[in-house]
């Protein structure tokens, strides 16, 4: 049976997860999710097809949401979603599965795996122990893949909009003065927001919120203007991935 892992990663966490994921499943693709944005339809073949993604405000990051959106599969597919989080996913599952009934299909089982988050504030200690145990999590979470389990995702509540679900800089994310115009943040913009003018970065309003750019500026020069506090976030990125690999998923 073939597989397609479909996922989605700023910091390194769903890039590793897919990775582990892919090793357990046979004939498995790997597809980032950056690399299908321009695609006007994207047609899947596999037999189990899952998607691996973070949790934005309990919602999944937009470019996961628009590539769902476009994607036609032949046959009645195992669908998984898969995730990455530190607080609360807040219905993403009956959100995946309502977009996926859009395209005909329906989302068969849903799993956390819990990793250091790339937003809030973490504790150093808590941020270890997910490190640490993210192999044994992953395991216990492929464990109803591999078993073809099914669980119930209807549910007739109307989802509000969440702040994630279409793209805009409400965080107010921006370069300051130290900003030297390397391009980084450029390269790791899976929305391709991020443009040089005049030797410094400027973000737009077409972000996906996904603090790429925050967390692999070399020069710690993007900041979120609108979240008090955030200066103290320590820069984060999963210690298994490199500022390439994360440029390299939105190459087509």
């Amino acid at each position: 049976m073939s597989a397609t892992i479909y996922y989605f990663s700023a910091t390194g966490n769903c890039l590793t997860t897919a990775k582990a994921i892919a090793e357990k499943l046979d004939d498995c693709r790997l597809a980032p999710v950056a690399s299908t944005r321009y695609a006007s339809k994207i047609i899947e073949t596999a037999d189990t097809v899952g998607f691996v993604c973070p949790v934005y405000y309990g919602d999944m990051p937009y470019p996961v949401r628009e590539m769902v959106g476009k994607m036609v599969f032949e046959g009645e597919p195992y669908l998984f979603l898969l995730v990455t989080q530190r607080g609360q996913n807040e219905g993403i599952s009956q959100r995946m599965d309502r977009l996926l009934n859009c395209r005909g299909q329906r989302l068969s089982y849903f799993a956390r795996v819990k990793m250091p988050g790339n937003s809030f504030i973490n504790p150093p200690e808590v941020d270890a122990r997910y490190l640490a145990d993210q192999q044994k999590n992953i395991d216990l979470a492929m464990e109803g893949v591999l078993h073809r389990a099914v669980q119930d995702f209807s549910d007739p509540q109307v989802l509000p909009l969440r702040p994630v679900d279409y793209p805009n800089n409400f965080r107010g994310i921006a370069a300051i003065d130290g900003c030297v115009g390397c391009g980084v943040c450029r390269a790791v913009c899976p929305m391709d927001n991020i443009c040089l003018e005049d030797g410094k970065a400027m973000i737009g309003e077409d972000c996906a919120s996904c603090l790429a750019c925050f967390h692999w500026c070399p020069q710690q020069a993007i900041v979120m203007t609108k979240q008090e506090g955030i200066e103290r976030r320590e820069k984060y990125h999963h210690p298994d991935v490199t500022l390439g690999e994360i440029a390299a998923q939105k190459l087509r």
